[in-house]
């Protein structure tokens, strides 16, 4: 792994440990009173332009234009299920090597070795189940509940019940790209709300 890899993925790993990267969905109690959708300046939040290396690539689309593929659902399905019963290995073999991930507040990172794909995995400190899903060409967005899972790194708490969005790539039986989207899938892409001290 070369060093500037290892650095990004240190990033991920300790932002998700944070609660910054696995847990960040909506329905959490993350705002002590700031409503993230209101960016006036008295709101304790204001609208930021992402970095471009943090923006989603303009090819993924940020929302379903229809049916999801069955075969892909069930491939996410069972990945999930791996990853809420602690079983970061198992579910670390659903990601193709190599394949792409982004988090929130990660930049798109390539994932070609085994220590990575665990590491991405470990990343994810919440669970999550599959609620809805939809198709956008040969992604398929997914509209995750977010639980408390089981094993290493696991550290949802708050985030617990709340949801997030993603769009992923499963070819062959493996997700080979993995994009986390805006809650709101009406928001910005390129824009981040950044909150106040309390967040």
């Amino acid at each position: 792994m070369s060093g500037a890899r290892r650095c990004v993925l240190a990033l991920a790993m300790g932002l998700a440990l944070a609660g910054a990267a696995g847990c960040g969905g909506s329905g959490g109690n993350d705002g002590a009173g700031v409503d993230r959708r209101d960016t006036t300046p008295d709101n304790g939040a204001q609208a930021q332009t992402l970095p471009d290396d943090l923006k989603i690539p303009a090819n993924v689309p940020l929302r379903a234009t229809g049916p999801a593929s069955k075969t892909s659902t069930r491939i996410i399905r069972r990945w999930l299920a791996a990853l809420d019963r602690g079983d970061i290995e198992r579910a670390a073999h659903f990601f193709a090597l190599p394949s792409k991930f982004q988090n929130a507040g990660t930049p798109v990172l390539h994932i070609d070795s085994e220590a990575e794909r665990i590491a991405i995995n470990l990343s994810l400190t919440c669970g999550a189940r599959a609620e809805e899903t939809g198709g956008a060409g040969a992604y398929t967005i997914v509209q995750f509940r977010l639980t408390e899972r089981k094993g290493p790194g696991a550290a949802c708490g708050p985030g617990t019940g709340g949801t997030a969005r993603g769009a992923i790539l499963v070819v062959g039986g493996r997700i080979h790209e993995w994009y986390r989207l805006p809650d709101d899938e009406s928001a910005d892409p390129d824009q981040v709300q950044a909150s106040g001290p309390s967040a």
